[in-house]
């Protein structure tokens, strides 16, 4: 079992989700698998070990130019998927 975890998936996943509709693309499961892998290779790494290392993290990106950064990267994978989708 692994004892570390890479918040910003998470917080991707779930600003995904938030804007899939918005995103102008096809959201199918491949699509959205390369969507979010993109705007993660743009963003830094946000590992923690312990779940108050989580929880103060996650408060921590809740800052507004957080979200804005990942937002921006969920945007930028969209467009780039929907002019070469793999599917």
């Amino acid at each position: 079992m692994k004892m570390y975890q890479n918040i910003m998936e998470n917080i991707v996943e779930e600003q995904f989700d938030i804007l899939n509709d918005t995103l102008g693309c096809c959201t199918c499961q491949q699509c959205r698998s390369d969507i979010i892998a993109f705007a993660l290779n743009q963003l830094p790494s946000r590992y923690v070990a312990t779940s108050a290392g989580s929880t103060i993290s996650k408060a921590d990106s809740l800052r507004i130019q957080h979200m804005t950064d990942v937002r921006t990267a969920l945007i930028k994978g969209a467009q780039i998927v929907k002019e070469h989708p793999r599917h």
